[in-house]
């Protein structure tokens, strides 16, 4: 399912990338209960001045060095797959359900849609329509001719 159209099909006034954003992280680690403090290193940010304590998230900050665990023991590897990440709009976020009932909807007036010719196809149309143009105006020349004709013929007689 791509959640990005099926949003576009339920609001098909949104904008993607400033009313929401679908995004997909890929492959990621999941820590498992107790395995948090196995892990976990504390990162210099930069050193505190003279006399000054130390604050977390200012001078430090802690981080987790996944090559210090053990996959498959301490964590594992979960494919979550596209998500929401952001959501700007005033309507309440839609459901998986929902979603997919969108993208339902969705293929089904993509492969209802008439389909689009070819520029090739177009211009071919466009040539089939000038020309039916061009005897139309043609003719009405040539009658507008013969009337002015025959008005010659019987004025000067």
């Amino acid at each position: 399912m791509n959640i990005a159209l099926a949003i576009m099909h339920l609001h098909p006034q949104a904008e993607s990338t400033r009313d929401f954003i679908v995004q997909d992280n890929g492959p990621e680690p999941v820590l498992r209960p107790g395995a948090e403090e196995k892990g976990r290193v504390r990162y210099e940010i930069k050193p505190p001045e003279d006399g000054e304590n130390p604050v977390e998230g200012v001078h430090y900050r802690y981080g987790i060095d996944y090559n210090l665990l053990t996959e498959g023991e301490d964590y594992d590897i979960v494919e979550r797959g596209p998500y929401i990440a952001v959501w700007n709009l005033d309507k309440p976020k839609p459901t998986e359900a929902e979603l997919q009932a969108a993208w339902e909807a969705y293929q089904e007036a993509e492969a209802n849609k008439p389909p689009e010719l070819t520029e090739v196809e177009q211009l071919q149309k466009e040539n089939v329509r000038l020309k039916a143009q061009n005897n139309a105006l043609s003719e009405r020349a040539d009658f507008i001719e013969d009337i002015i004709a025959e008005m010659a013929t019987r004025v000067y007689q």
